[in-house]
């Protein structure tokens, strides 16, 4: 709001009722956890951004140190950021500025030294004491956040790839007024209640167990359940003049890196060798069908083709992104 118009414009104002409002206020917010983090604990900060119901930020501690007890500790320093009425100002760096401003942050050096051609600006924003690099935009000041909340913690990779350095991910939520706090908070509260996770296991439906992660076990109601789902989708297909096949769960390495899932997902495949051999469990059946369909002659008059399968899928997610049936491994 307090950057100087550089041309001819249309200016908009957006409240925190519209969707780009939302993302502002919670982008701003974030750097106010971001001071927090690390005014309060030293963190190297890594991440930052607004999500469609909040914002996280991604710090780097060396070891575990976030827990449920700290919460309130970080609310009330969050609290004193909001009363300093922090305005946030806007920086254009060059490359090697920038550099040497985040140099003891091995983090946000390797952002700008992958991001940033050599030559090039980037731009930071500066809030009290803290200066992240961000492209912008904020609210004018800390001080129309008057609502400010935690709401859970957990761990993260750096740039998400499983084998970077262990992160740890505070999730927050703020709001103009408090009365919108409360009203989310009891949103969430009912939500809870239902969550599936906990409705399965009430009804005898399903459960998950440590042995086997990411893997739903279905019980006779849910079983029931299921298989009449399979029914229904049965039922579609013949309507839709889809033909049903079996495919294996296994295949060789060589059909993954033909279809591209070795080189742009293999991280996300279960890998195993047998016989000297490397196989991959399928994430999806395409490829299978793409063999099948390859297996014999076909001509325009055979078109078209349609296959489905009600087969088992395997997906390597990480352990923290697992939840419930909404992100599972077997599938």
């Amino acid at each position: 709001m307090n950057r100087p118009l550089e041309g001819d414009c249309q200016l908009i104002f957006y409240k925190f009722e519209h969707k780009e409002g939302k993302e502002t206020f919670w982008h701003s917010s974030a750097h106010v956890l971001g001071e927090t983090l690390e005014n309060e604990y030293g963190v190297h900060l890594t991440h930052g951004p607004p999500t469609e119901d909040g914002f996280f930020y991604d710090s780097y501690t060396g070891k575990d140190i976030f827990h449920e007890k700290d919460y309130p500790n970080i609310e009330k320093a969050a609290a004193k950021i909001v009363k300093d009425s922090q305005t946030f100002f806007r920086l254009v760096l060059s490359k090697e500025d920038s550099l040497r401003l985040f140099g003891s942050n091995p983090f946000k050096v390797a952002l700008i030294t992958s991001k940033i051609p050599d030559g090039g600006k980037v731009t930071a924003y500066r809030c009290g004491n803290l200066i992240d690099l961000c492209t912008g935009p904020h609210i004018p000041s800390t001080k129309i956040v008057k609502a400010f909340k935690v709401m859970k913690n957990s761990s993260a990779y750096w740039l998400g790839k499983a084998g970077n350095d262990s992160l740890q991910r505070l999730y927050g939520i703020s709001f103009p007024d408090k009365k919108m706090l409360d009203e989310h908070v009891h949103l969430l509260e009912e939500l809870a209640k239902r969550d599936h996770r906990i409705v399965g296991k009430k009804q005898g439906l399903f459960d998950m167990h440590p042995m086997s992660p990411g893997c739903a076990f279905f019980y006779p109601k849910g079983a029931y359940i299921y298989n009449k789902l399979i029914e229904m989708i049965r039922f579609q297909y013949r309507i839709r003049g889809f033909k049903e096949v079996l495919s294996p769960n296994v295949f060789n390495l060589h059909l993954w890196k033909t279809s591209g899932h070795y080189s742009k997902y293999k991280e996300n495949l279960f890998i195993f060798k047998s016989e000297d051999h490397g196989f991959g469990m399928k994430p999806m059946n395409c490829p299978a069908h793409c063999l099948m369909f390859k297996n014999e002659q076909r001509t325009y008059r055979d078109m078209p083709i349609r296959f489905a399968d009600f087969g088992v899928l395997h997906r390597n997610e990480i352990s923290g992104a697992l939840s419930g049936l909404t992100r599972v491994r077997r599938f």
